[in-house]
């Protein structure tokens, strides 16, 4: 058994775990937008434009 590969092999692991936490404590953020809001929006605002072509809010008609 390789000890370096193993060590490694776990702290791969806590790094993957500690950003699973950080992703849920945001979510679990009263008041704050949250990651879910988050990735509503860049969902939403990725699919709004046709080919990459993606509006802001003032070009869109009747925008401020």
């Amino acid at each position: 058994m390789d000890l370096e590969r193993v060590l490694a092999e776990l702290r791969d692991e806590r790094d993957r775990i500690d950003a699973a936490i950080v992703s849920l404590e945001r979510l679990d953020r009263p008041g704050k937008a949250g990651l879910r809001d988050r990735l509503d929006l860049a969902a939403k605002n990725h699919t709004s434009g046709a080919n990459g072509n993606h509006r802001t809010a003032n070009q869109l008609p009747g925008g401020e």
